[in-house]
């Protein structure tokens, strides 16, 4: 199912498409959005980014609470926005495998269904906040052979998190995402995945990490940077962190924009 709706703002006219995708992976049908600038010449492949949503939102909040509309429009690229409920972008340990579709899936679907949006791994970006600054981080040290950048907002590596198996929701709801052990010597660890992503020697990728100075995990985003830091010499790192500023949308909105100007997505010139 398409719904396709032409939106104009700030004097600009971009496609919005929402679709409802049914996923082999997931066995159930599932929303995605797709943005793409008005105009679009013959044969043309896009610079894609695909933005990853926050734990308790989901694929339609990149769209309301950032100027990702006019940017896409103004910087002539398309935009991918999954919805994956409150999975992280992983393969569940009990539930869903949103990893693999979110990161093969998808990428196969979208790509059949518009022409006008490039496979070449070099003008595919990931993006993402929050848990899903998480899930991008994760995506691409698993898949460097899809996309070569990512912009990572208030992004914590989920095995640096205190888990105490209490029985309460939170206890529960972390098993069912990732289990109930120690998470740095599996894949959902990132610097786990990252140490391995060095031992096979994979493509090299560029990374964008983002944080508030207030951001109440900004702790668990330090310890990311610093992994990133000692291992200067196998990842093109760069980290912000802006002072005064914590866990919100006026802050991902900023860091979207230095995400675009770093992936090399300058505005168009007239």
């Amino acid at each position: 199912r398409t719904d396709y709706k032409m939106y104009c703002r700030g004097g600009f006219k971009m496609a919005v498409i929402n679709l409802n995708l049914f996923s082999m992976m997931l066995r159930f049908g599932t929303d995605v959005t797709v943005v793409l600038p008005d105009e679009i010449q013959k044969n043309e492949k896009l610079a894609c980014v695909w933005l990853y949503h926050g734990g308790s939102g989901d694929h339609t909040d990149w769209l309301y609470h950032t100027d990702l509309v006019d940017e896409v429009e103004k910087r002539h690229f398309a935009a991918v926005l999954p919805n994956v409920n409150e999975s992280c972008f992983v393969n569940m340990n009990i539930g869903g495998k949103y990893e693999s579709y979110v990161a093969k899936e998808l990428p196969s679907i979208i790509w059949n269904m518009f022409d006008c949006i490039s496979k070449d791994r070099e003008k595919n970006f990931v993006s993402g906040l929050s848990n899903g600054g998480y899930g991008c981080l994760h995506t691409i040290l698993k898949y460097p052979d899809k996309f070569s950048k990512v912009g990572a907002f208030s992004a914590g590596d989920k095995a640096d998190a205190v888990f105490l198996n209490d029985g309460s929701e939170k206890s529960i709801n972390r098993i069912r995402l990732f289990g109930d052990g120690d998470l740095h010597k599996t894949e959902y660890g990132l610097t786990y995945l990252a140490d391995l992503f060095i031992e096979k020697e994979l493509p090299k990728i560029q990374i964008y990490h983002a944080c508030g100075s207030l951001d109440p995990w900004l702790d668990m985003n330090h310890i990311v940077r610093d992994y990133f830091l000692e291992h200067k010499d196998y990842f093109d790192y760069t980290y912000d962190e802006m002072e005064n500023y914590g866990h919100e949308w006026k802050f991902w909105n900023i860091e979207l924009k230095k995400f675009l100007d770093f992936a090399g997505l300058c505005e168009k010139q007239n």
